[in-house]
């Protein structure tokens, strides 16, 4: 009990540091089409109680209304804070589209932030030791395109969670534990409909693990439940099931296959598979290479024997769900690099963490790579790489973006980082700020200080305050990671 207790402790204890370190350059305002849509449908179930959106954001349903595109478990989950801060913008007379769309930004950090605390839990259940856990943990929150996209209201970092939680309890030896993967499983196919082989997954695992067949098929029927949910609130919306509201999601195949678009932007199952592992634009080598450790991994769990059955289905459901989202539209739009394999980062991370010694520094090298790669946005929109391309007429999905190593997006991030701080401080931010939510400006975002207390000054509080409490927040997040790794158990 006392080591359970104390495996607690280090799990909170850094995944409450690294949520204060990520709170510390907080985004102030949402610049992706998905966030902006995904916060309209909060407000809408908010202010009207149901799903309704505008015709900019929304696709047209059967009953003459528009709906979102996008899914629906992050507008639910935002409602609170969505609530809070339309509740503000009321009282501070400021708009109530930035107001709302600035609490809901609180969600991804907390959403990494628990995900790296249950990356510590995981990779203790599958035998890591203390150093090996926190180091695993570390990479993904600090080393990978996490930190890039816990400033960013995209569904990646919920279904990230989401994934590891049910992994992690299914892990588990009681049958409450596996009943808890059963309705996160159920869950994370309203955060994403990919995410449907999740519970057939654990099931196939914990009928390998000899369980009873009325526990073992509980993740499935949580997959099938979460499935015929999403199904109904197709049906309500646009008369069909299978229909998820895009122009080219026509079926449910193609939402499973991250929507094939045309023979340009990589239907070839082999390109879409090719640009996610290894193009300069979008790949995982170049964004997130310590992630690649987790095969490493997964050989010293074969080795181990004892934990052999859970690597095996943490790389085989991480292959799958490669291939799933290597169809027409895996470059994700104006992402940094492969977002949407952002979900299996955490569980292929938890096997690196039964890295040997001695495949430890390797792993600390590519976390700093991946640390220095995606650090400038912290304080820059990464999108202002695509408003230049935009601005000089180059088609962004082109070979000269995705297979470019020369134009590749991660060899500018520090001269585009650059130059935007050099534009916000010859921008007025009470003139960005009139911008904000606006879908045909959100360009102007990208020349202002992407943090929080950028826009103080609209509230009239010196920029100089909120810059010195973001240091203090950032310190005692570095102290309570500290913690984590070196107070004695």
């Amino acid at each position: 009990m006392l080591i359970q207790n104390s495996k607690l402790r280090i799990s909170i204890a850094l995944g409450i540091g690294t949520c204060l370190v990520y709170l510390a350059f907080l985004a102030p305002a949402i610049w992706s089409i998905d966030g902006n849509a995904m916060v309209e449908v909060a407000i809408s179930l908010v202010k009207r109680q149901n799903f309704r959106v505008s015709e900019t954001t929304g696709a047209l349903g059967v009953d003459g209304y528009y709906y979102s595109k996008f899914y629906p478990l992050p507008s639910i989950i935002a409602v609170p804070l969505v609530a809070f801060g339309l509740f503000l913008s009321q009282r501070l007379n400021l708009p109530e589209v930035y107001v709302a769309g600035a609490c809901a930004l609180v969600l991804p950090p907390l959403f990494t932030a628990l995900t790296t605390a249950l990356l510590v839990l995981l990779a203790f259940r599958l035998g890591s030791d203390r150093q090996g856990a926190c180091l695993a943990a570390l990479s993904f929150a600090f080393g990978t395109i996490a930190i890039t996209y816990a400033r960013e209201f995209y569904v990646e970092p919920l279904l990230a969670l989401l994934i590891t939680l049910s992994v992690y309890l299914a892990f588990g030896r009681t049958n409450p534990s596996i009943f808890g993967a059963s309705l996160t499983s159920g869950l994370a196919i309203l955060a994403k409909p990919p995410a449907i082989i999740l519970g057939p997954f654990l099931s196939i695992y914990l009928f390998l693990k000899k369980r009873h067949w009325s526990i073992a098929i509980t993740p499935l029927i949580g997959s099938t439940v979460g499935a015929l949910i999403y199904a109904f609130y197709n049906y309500v919306r646009f008369g069909n099931p299978l229909s998820f509201g895009q122009s080219w999601m026509s079926n449910v195949s193609s939402e499973l296959l991250a929507a094939p678009v045309s023979s340009k932007e990589g239907t070839l199952l082999v390109g879409g598979l090719l640009g996610l592992l290894v193009s300069p634009g979008r790949g995982i080598i170049w964004y997130s290479p310590c992630v690649v450790l987790g095969i490493i991994g997964f050989y010293y769990a074969y080795k181990s024997k004892s934990k052999f059955l859970e690597a095996l289905l943490i790389i085989v459901f991480s292959l799958i769900f490669l291939v799933v989202n290597s169809g027409g539209w895996w470059m994700g739009g104006w992402a940094w690099g492969p977002r949407y394999l952002l979900p299996i980062f955490p569980i292929l991370l938890s096997l690196a963490a039964l890295l040997t010694k001695r495949w430890r520094l390797t792993l600390i090298t590519l976390a700093t790579v991946g640390f220095l790669i995606n650090a400038p946005n912290l304080v820059s929109f990464y999108k202002r790489y695509y408003v230049n391309a935009v601005e000089q007429q180059i088609n962004v999905y082109s070979p000269q973006i995705i297979w470019s190593f020369e134009n590749a997006p991660f060899r500018q991030s520090w001269s585009l980082a650059s130059e935007q701080i050099n534009d916000a401080m010859q921008n007025d931010v009470k003139a960005v700020f009139k911008t904000v939510g606006k879908q045909q400006l959100r360009g102007a975002l990208t020349h202002i200080v992407p943090v929080w207390w950028w826009f103080l000054p609209i509230a009239g509080i010196p920029q100089w305050i909120g810059a010195l409490l973001s240091v203090l927040i950032a310190g005692s997040g570095v102290w309570m990671i500290g913690i984590a790794i070196f107070a004695p158990q």
